[in-house]
């Protein structure tokens, strides 16, 4: 185990996932519910997503993706397929808590 593996393991931390990491991985599955829910009727926000710089930018395009779907699947079905889009958020969407000092 590595010196920076065993500081963090001992302060009760686990290692977190790259930033750039994350917001690859959330793009990927916003363009895929996109194509799936929206088919070609969705090149503009395929766009602004795959445009997007960060995670915040990204998680502020929710609701657009959510108006979206809502307006051509229904609400049920969009808001199906937004809890899981939220949830690969957890921890690293904008209010999320930076650290567990954060509260002090």
């Amino acid at each position: 185990m590595r010196l920076r593996n065993s500081f963090w393991a001992l302060l009760g931390q686990s290692e977190t996932e790259a930033p750039e990491a994350v917001v690859e991985r959330v793009r990927d599955a916003m363009l895929r519910a996109l194509v799936e829910q929206l088919g070609q009727d969705a090149q503009e926000l395929r766009q602004q997503v795959h445009l997007a710089r960060d995670i915040e930018s990204l998680w502020y395009l929710r609701p657009e993706i959510m108006n979206a779907m809502a307006a051509r699947r229904g609400e049920a079905r969009a808001r199906a397929c937004m809890t899981g889009l939220t949830a690969l958020f957890k921890d690293h969407h904008p209010g999320a808590a930076s650290s567990r000092f954060s509260a002090f």
